[in-house]
């Protein structure tokens, strides 16, 4: 892997809101998970960068990456300085991740494809993610959470006060109809159904993004 500084001119960033998908492309390695810190560092604070600048979305539910890394194969096979494709991701995957990202928090990836080829000519990688559902990918700008539980936060997109409360109260009848099938000894599979469309997610992996307590609304 190359030892040179990387910037976020190194990437090249297309969002496709229409179709739910992020496409990325370099000519640079990827980074080893067990790379050197500050490499590892500068590496995702330029990827994250770009992908802040490039786009405008961020993913909401579940999301498929592809990865095709482009390497010569006598480094690939020949070399013992080249990482292996599951230590690339993580770090790639963490540079994308958060309030300025395209991912809220990447337990959102359901599917990973990784491979390497050796296109003539050309080294870096090509990476894509992409909605299972294209609705699934929504404007980041003013996005925040609700807080019902520290395990169960639903999104708040960005609209006026009065559609924002009808939104909570919205979520708040549906917990309070699957609890009440709960204790009716409703499967909880069954009970399940009730619940908004929209995908929780714990207070604890919402980092930086804005949450506020059910409460409030």
């Amino acid at each position: 892997m190359s030892s040179s500084v990387v910037t976020e001119r190194d990437f090249v960033v297309e969002e496709f809101r229409d179709y739910g998908r992020v496409e990325i492309r370099s000519a640079v390695d990827p980074i080893s998970l067990q790379a050197d810190p500050a490499r590892k560092a500068g590496f995702k604070a330029a990827l994250g960068s770009a992908v802040q600048k490039a786009t405008t979305g961020v993913f909401t539910h579940d999301v498929e990456v592809s990865l095709v890394w482009l390497i010569e194969e006598s480094r690939r096979y020949q070399t013992h300085l080249v990482a292996d494709l599951d230590n690339v991701m993580k770090p790639i995957l963490d540079a994308v991740t958060g309030a300025d990202g395209i991912m809220i928090d990447d337990n959102q990836i359901q599917s990973i494809d990784a491979s390497w080829m050796t296109p003539a000519g050309r080294t870096g990688f090509e990476l894509k993610f992409t909605a299972l559902m294209a609705d699934d990918f929504v404007s980041r700008e003013g996005l925040s959470f609700v807080e019902f539980s520290a395990d169960r936060c639903y999104l708040l997109p960005q609209m006026d006060r009065s559609a924002q409360v009808a939104l909570v109260r919205g979520y708040r009848q549906a917990l309070e109809e699957y609890r009440r099938m709960l204790a009716a000894g409703i499967a909880e599979g069954a009970a399940r159904s009730v619940l908004p469309l929209v995908r929780p997610f714990p207070r604890a992996r919402l980092g930086k993004f804005t949450v506020f307590p059910h409460a409030d609304f």
